[in-house]
């Protein structure tokens, strides 16, 4: 049983309690494919989906760090609930880049494979901060209003990429996000790094997740925020892995890391919580439009 915290460190909601309305996106954002350099040692080019708003002037913006099944299905497709954040952000009015890590790589998915090609939280920043630097220089971007939104294993590259020492390392000198929000990041690993956010964070979990365990995200947020970090935690019960996704029924499915050491195989749950959803999507918007405010 998690204990209770006081707010605004760490808010439990029950879903059933939850109204179930849900803030919506433009019904088809017109999306632009660009490419830009991740900021690693190869300068690996990357790809990712671009929205800009229709109107004059520059704009606040949003990178999207998919999790570890990517952003494409094995067709080609968008994966649903990776396209419904994609429509839902664009429709607040932002500026959005939705970033593929994977595919110019030359895979597509690593969820299911024990030995990782890329590491969320020494690989993948780099790839955050090569698509900050990206939108910085474009004449339509705010490029002190930008903030990193991440899934999963990107959740995880999220937090990695919102260290306090984290610009430097990541070969970002120039910029800094101005905030980030973080869907069930496993947090074990980022915990014994001395993790202090150098902007306000985010972190959203699910009570019921057993893929990625939302107690070691709370106890990382309670520590950061001792230290004087902008850190808070909304952990939704009853909520599994993926509870934001638009109608994926809770399922079970196989996950492989070499860095569960203990247990390198699991089977884990998955699926949406419609209330759950649309507290997280109320909370993120409430997040976003207060930190990329003037």
């Amino acid at each position: 049983m998690v204990r209770s915290l006081p707010a605004p460190f760490l808010r439990i909601l029950v879903p059933g309690s939850l109204a179930l309305t849900v803030l919506a996106g433009t019904a088809a954002a017109e999306r632009l494919t660009v490419r830009f350099p991740s900021l690693d040692a190869a300068r690996t080019g990357i790809a990712g989906e671009l929205y800009r708003p229709d109107k004059a002037g520059r704009h606040a913006a949003v990178v999207m760090m998919h999790g570890c099944s990517g952003p494409y299905t094995k067709s080609g497709r968008t994966q649903k609930n990776w396209a419904a954040w994609f429509e839902r952000l664009s429709g607040w009015g932002y500026v959005v880049l939705a970033v593929d890590a994977f595919n110019p790589r030359g895979f597509r998915s690593m969820c299911a494979r024990s030995q990782r090609p890329l590491d969320e939280l020494d690989d993948r920043p780099f790839d955050a901060y090569g698509a900050l630097a990206w939108l910085a220089r474009q004449p339509y971007v705010r490029p002190d209003r930008i903030a990193l939104v991440g899934w999963s294993n990107g959740a995880m590259a999220t937090l990695s990429a919102m260290d306090g020492r984290a610009p430097a390392r990541f070969a970002a000198a120039a910029h800094r996000f101005r905030a980030a929000a973080a869907f069930y990041p496993g947090c074990t690993r980022i915990a014994g790094r001395g993790w202090r956010p150098h902007a306000p964070v985010l972190v959203l979990v699910g009570l019921a997740d057993d893929w990625t365990w939302p107690k070691p995200c709370i106890a990382l947020v309670e520590s950061a925020r001792a230290a004087g970090a902008a850190a808070e935690i909304e952990a939704y019960a009853g909520a599994y892995h993926a509870f934001d996704h638009p109608d994926l029924k809770l399922r079970t499915r196989t996950a492989r890391n070499a860095a569960w050491r203990s247990r390198p195989e699991r089977t884990v749950h998955i699926g949406a919580n419609p209330a759950a959803r649309a507290a997280a999507i109320r909370r993120l918007a409430a997040f976003l439009a207060l930190t990329l405010a003037d």
